[in-house]
């Protein structure tokens, strides 16, 4: 089997770990396989699943920035800031216009805090955020800040109140907690009525396989749909190193800078992390000054190539 992602299409109503669990019962128990971030059960679209030592590029993977289109409904807030929930509220948006959504997006652009949800996989003292609020418990989730690096509206709004608006952002950010706090910006609310996650990083639907015909995939055709690890440097700033430092990068040792050569640009917002593509492997790595030069130093060396 080999190692790499797999880009899953998911269907709106299932939930990523079943995607998950697919594949992992297709591949069989002794091929590891994880993922690179969920997405909501009530969303649809791009869900990376990674297979065989591409488990180790979770957080590398999670770490790309990622684009949405919602549809999104003025003058309603609910439970849980999408159609899921309960209403909440229900205001009059019919003071609203194409101008006034344009100018009030414009604020979201950037670093900003932004609250989760309160129906979300935040932990708060050990428990899932979504947990306590489902037993009636009161949650007090803190800012945290995230990073919106484009919102648009792609259509104008309907009579019902309704737009779509497409989203590109940094790990972290929730779209529902945007809508919900840009519907509080036009004082009338605002919940998601359907939101799409169309790409993380370089991974798109091109590659992908639909959730929906996991169930009669046969390994070989899901081993032939698998992208190798090398992949990954369409969102990370690329360089390539020279041979005669494969086996320092292998061992964990600092590399100068001036042994890589540069090979692309990337958009993750990563801890400072560079992608080093070796002889049979990628380093993850992280530039430091050592004894006055600059060096990257491997953070996780992953082996590509057949699983062993």
């Amino acid at each position: 089997m080999r190692t790499g992602f797999l880009v899953i299409d998911k269907e709106t109503g299932e939930r990523s770990t079943a995607c998950v669990s697919a594949v992992k019962r297709i591949v069989g128990r002794n091929i590891r396989v994880g993922h690179g971030g969920t997405l909501d059960s009530t969303a649809c679209g791009i869900l990376v699943i990674l297979v065989g030592r591409a488990t180790r590029a979770s957080r590398y993977v999670m770490a790309l920035p990622k684009t949405y289109r919602a549809t999104v409904r003025f003058g309603l807030r609910t439970s849980t800031d999408d159609i899921s929930g309960e209403t909440v509220e229900e205001h009059d948006a019919g003071h609203l216009d194409n101008e006034m959504i344009d100018r009030a997006i414009l604020s979201f652009l950037g670093l900003r805090d932004q609250i989760p949800p309160s129906i979300s996989a935040v932990r708060i003292s050990g428990e899932r955020s979504h947990e306590l609020a489902r037993r009636g418990e009161k949650v007090a989730i803190p800012p945290r800040p995230v990073m919106i690096t484009s919102i648009k509206r792609i259509n104008s709004i309907s009579h019902a109140m309704e737009v779509k608006l497409y989203i590109r952002c940094h790990m972290g950010t929730y779209v529902r907690s945007l809508v919900r706090d840009l519907g509080e910006d036009l004082g009338c609310g605002a919940t998601v009525l359907a939101l799409e996650r169309t790409s993380i990083g370089p991974f798109s639907r091109k590659a992908s396989i639909s959730s929906a015909l996991l169930g009669d995939t046969g390994i070989d055709h899901l081993e032939n749909r698998i992208i190798p690890v090398s992949e990954i440097c369409g969102g990370y700033t690329t360089y390539r190193v020279d041979p005669s430092m494969n086996l320092a990068l292998l061992s964990g040792r600092p590399v100068p800078m001036d042994r890589l050569v540069r090979i692309s640009w990337g958009g993750a917002l990563s801890e400072n992390i560079i992608l080093i593509l070796g002889e049979k492997f990628v380093s993850f790595a992280s530039i430091s000054n050592i004894d006055g030069f600059p060096s990257a130093i491997p953070v996780t060396t992953i082996k590509t190539g057949d699983v062993e």
